[in-house]
């Protein structure tokens, strides 16, 4: 299969009657346009037309698909081109697709996408200038799955959690007469949350142990069956029945993987192109193995050129930017074991935390702009671990301790407390090395949310937000009573095990160096104190 990790400019499937548009955005530098992780415009406008063209919409509005981000739109404002050029654009992709496009631009996705549209039944809908009916909200919302279902994935192209979002904007269009809903979405109608994470940790178990393929079919077959869309765990279990010499259940396999590669229209694990999935079902690429994340020899040749790096700044940018680490606001907490293990013992963590003394917590001292009170109670601090701390919460040190937080000079694991009625003002993290993780603990009803980047999001009793904080962020509780979270710092999941082996050893000689620097220097203050004194 190729490497995915190469930026490239896909072929489309069908170049008829859209390949003009193609070129025309080739030419107007669509191809060179950054999107979303490394990719350019281009690949992710020829995706969604792809999945349009396989949920068997109409010409025009998969023409709509290669045009929808071209203006930009309130998740993505860099403009390919200026509403200027409409008329243009519509006479080379039709009126009906331009516009339905450019209504995707200038359309708030936030109240379309919950519905707020359709409270107004049949009524014309005015937003930025652009008066849009029933019909046509309808349709953005078809073109908005299809959007969703091209880019989602979680932070190393493994499957993300899309699917139930996907049948929730699906159900917004069950009494529209404008759009016809692919056929899959049926099949998604009884599928919750708790099935989707479950199908996920199934296929992710049945990828890790590759020494023994009954344990690998057995999940596979799990995940396979708890989602009834998915192609990729068929495919792989059509790849081991051949190994087995099976060739009837590696028939039946790859027939399901087509069906359902076919129907959902693009690839749940993005870690390969819907193409390579349908090449590895029909039995193409018998010796591909599972792609693990980050590479480990170009990770130690990122590690090199960071360290070079730190030779060329200031005090103020050493060590910040570690280079070519991909980056986005939120993260899918689902995707980190420590998240993970933190919702599932958040009773115990919870007792924990609710029962330190209030001596444990001082006020935040980092020079952040406030108004109110900020305490907190440190787990790790930049490399240096609390022990009474520690030794007070043990499920919580625990997993700590297990998973892979940051316990380094660069990371801090701490129960922030932030009171009343306090504001904590926009800033940024001091590395893009590190992912954050909270934790609710305990959250008040009311006006208290956390910002990073464009979005805003609440915290939840017992769930995990995690995001990069290097991202500009602000967090402020407008109630009458105090919010508590757990915050631990992860490594950033685009690192390879070996950068981050390198890091923590990096890390590690630095806090040596300065704990012998500090001995040292104090040693020579009592040396000189004391020569001082004998003069007297």
């Amino acid at each position: 299969m190729a490497d995915r990790g190469a930026v490239r400019t896909r072929q489309p499937q069908t170049l008829d009657p859209a390949h003009s548009i193609i070129e025309f955005l080739r030419s107007e530098g669509a191809a060179e346009l950054p999107h979303g992780r490394g990719r350019p415009l281009l690949d992710h406008l020829i995706g969604t037309y792809e999945i349009l063209h396989r949920w068997g919409q109409p010409e025009w509005l998969q023409r709509a698909g290669l045009l929808h981000s071209i203006y930009g739109t309130d998740a993505y404002d860099r403009e390919l081109l200026s509403g200027g050029r409409r008329t243009e654009i519509a006479g080379l992709a039709g009126e009906q697709a331009e516009r339905t496009a450019f209504l995707f631009c200038v359309t708030p996705r936030g109240p379309l996408l919950s519905g707020t549209y359709r409270w107004a039944r049949g009524l014309p809908v005015r937003t930025r200038g652009a008066e849009a009916s029933r019909a046509e909200l309808d349709t953005l919302v078809l073109l908005h799955m299809a959007n969703l279902a091209e880019q989602a994935q979680s932070a190393d192209g493994s499957p993300g959690r899309w699917l139930v979002r996907l049948r929730q904007l699906a159900e917004l269009l069950i009494d529209s007469d404008a759009v016809e809903l692919p056929a899959f979405v049926a099949q998604l109608a009884g599928f919750s949350d708790a099935d989707e994470s479950a199908t996920r940790r199934a296929y992710a178990a049945g990828l890790a142990r590759s020494d023994d393929p009954q344990w690998r079919a057995s999940r596979l077959a799990l995940a396979a069956a708890i989602c009834p869309v998915v192609a990729e765990p068929c495919a792989w279990l059509a790849q081991l029945a051949r190994g087995q010499g099976d060739e009837g259940a590696a028939r039946r396999w790859a027939a399901t993987a087509d069906r359902r590669l076919q129907n959902l229209g693009t690839a749940w694990d993005k870690r390969h192109t819907f193409k390579e999935w349908a090449e590895l079902a029909a039995g193409g690429d018998e010796g591909v193995a599972v792609r693990e994340g980050p590479d480990p020899a170009a990770g130690r040749e990122r590690f090199h050129r960071y360290v070079e790096s730190l030779a060329e700044g200031g005090e103020s940018t050493l060590g910040k930017v570690y280079p070519d680490l991909d980056s986005q606001p939120w993260f899918d907490p689902d995707d980190f074991p420590l998240a993970r293990y933190l919702e599932t013992n958040y009773a115990a963590i919870r007792a924990e935390v609710l029962a330190l003394q209030p001596t444990e917590f001082h006020r935040e001292s980092e020079r952040i702009e406030r108004s109110g009170d900020w305490d907190v109670a440190f787990f790790y601090e930049r490399g240096r671990r609390r022990d009474e701390l520690c030794d007070a919460c043990p499920v919580t040190t625990r997993g700590i301790e297990a998973f892979s937080a940051m316990r380094t000079l660069t990371g801090l694991t701490y129960v922030s407390r932030m009171r009343a009625a306090t504001h904590i003002q926009a800033h940024c993290g001091p590395t893009n090395l590190r992912v954050r993780c909270h934790l609710g603990i305990q959250v008040p009803d009311g006006d208290c949310a956390i910002r990073v980047g464009l979005q805003t999001r609440r915290w939840q009793d017992g769930r995990c937000l995690v995001f990069d904080d290097y991202f500009e962020h602000e967090a402020w509780n407008h109630t009458d009573q105090d919010r508590i979270v757990l915050i631990v710092d992860l490594w950033h999941p685009g690192l390879s095990a070996t950068e981050v082996s390198l890091l923590e050893g990096l890390h590690a000689y630095a806090s040596g160096q300065a704990g012998r620097l500090e001995r040292y220097w104090a040693a020579n203050r009592a040396a000189a104190g004391a020569a001082t004194a004998a003069r007297a």
